[in-house]
C-alpha cells in the first residue's frame, strides 16, 4: 500500500521515524506550523496540496500513485473542514489538533484539559518550528519590530504579541519517544518560571502517529471519507464526518 501524508513540521521527527519503520510506502508533503492560527489559510494550503498532487497525477510527474492520501492535523480550528476526496480517500485524526495527536488520544487530550485548564503545551516539534514565548525569543522579535516600524510602535506590537500570556497558568512538556532533547523541557520549565506557570511533563504516547503511516486506522479515531466525499465537522465528540459532494 501507498500512502501520502500532508502534515504541519510539528510532527517531523515523529512521522518521519515511523514512515521508515513501515510496512508500507510512505510519502510526506510538510507544510508551515502555525497555519491553524489563520483556518482560512490553512483550508487553502491544504487544497492546494491535494491540487498540486493532482497536478503532478495528470502530467505524468508521479510514478505511483497512492491508495490513500492521510492528513497530519486535528480539526485545527475548523482548517480541515470543507475539504473533499477525489478519486482517492482521505484519512484524518478525529482530534482538536495536534496535541491530541502527540498526547496519543482525544480522550487522554480532553481529561487533561480537563483537570489542567489554561495550559500552554509544548514538545520538541513546537520548540523547533513554532515561536515560542522566551525572553530570547521576545527580544528577537522587538528587536525586528524596531527594524520595521521603529521603537515605539516595537513596543506597543511587543505587548500586543504578549496578550494571550494571561490566558495561561501552567507550561506542560510533552515527552517523546522518538527524539527528546535534555534542553527543551528545560527551556519549557523556564518559560514557565518566566511567566509564574506551574511545571508539568507528560509523556506522549506514539499510537495514533505510528497509525498514520502503517494503515492501522479505525472509524473511532480516524474519519476515512470515502471518494466523492467532503469533510464536515460535527460539533460533537465525533469532530468530524464525511457527506457526500452533491
Amino acid at each position: 500500500m501507498r500512502i501520502h501524508i500532508i502534515a504541519c513540521r510539528v510532527f517531523s521527527r515523529e512521522l518521519n521515524y515511523y514512515a521508515s519503520q513501515s510496512p508500507h510506502i510512505v510519502d510526506i508533503t510538510w507544510l508551515p506550523q502555525g497555519l491553524h492560527d489563520t483556518p482560512e489559510k490553512l483550508r487553502q494550503m491544504l487544497k492546494s496540496t491535494l491540487d498540486d498532487l493532482y497536478f503532478q497525477k495528470e502530467r505524468q510527474m508521479l510514478k505511483h500513485w497512492p491508495d490513500y492520501i492521510v492528513l497530519g492535523y486535528g480539526l485545527c480550528s475548523n482548517g480541515i473542514v470543507g475539504l473533499e476526496s477525489r478519486d482517492i480517500p482521505l484519512v484524518i485524526p478525529k482530534t482538536d489538533d495536534c496535541i491530541a495527536i502527540f498526547l496519543g488520544s482525544q480522550k487522554r487530550y480532553l481529561d487533561l484539559f480537563e483537570q489542567y485548564n489554561g495550559t500552554y503545551w509544548l514538545n520538541s516539534g513546537w520548540i523547533e518550528t513554532a515561536f515560542i514565548p522566551s525572553k530570547e525569543m521576545l527580544d528577537k522579535r522587538y528587536k525586528e519590530y524596531v527594524k520595521l516600524y521603529g521603537e515605539e510602535n516595537a513596543e506597543f506590537l511587543l505587548e500586543q504579541d504578549k496578550l494571550w500570556i494571561k490566558n495561561y497558568n501552567s507550561c506542560c512538556y510533552i515527552g517523546s519517544s522518538v527524539y527528546d532533547c535534555p534542553d527543551y523541557p528545560l527551556l519549557a520549565e523556564q518559560i514557565a518560571n518566566e511567566y509564574n506557570w506551574e511545571y508539568r511533563r507528560f509523556e506522549g504516547e506514539s499510537r495514533l502517529i505510528r497509525a498514520m503511516t502503517e494503515g492501522t486506522w479505525n472509524d473511532t479515531e480516524f474519519l476515512i471519507c470515502p471518494c466523492n466525499h467532503r469533510v464536515e465537522a460535527t460539533y460533537d465528540n465525533t469532530k468530524i464526518r464525511a457527506v457526500p459532494i452533491k
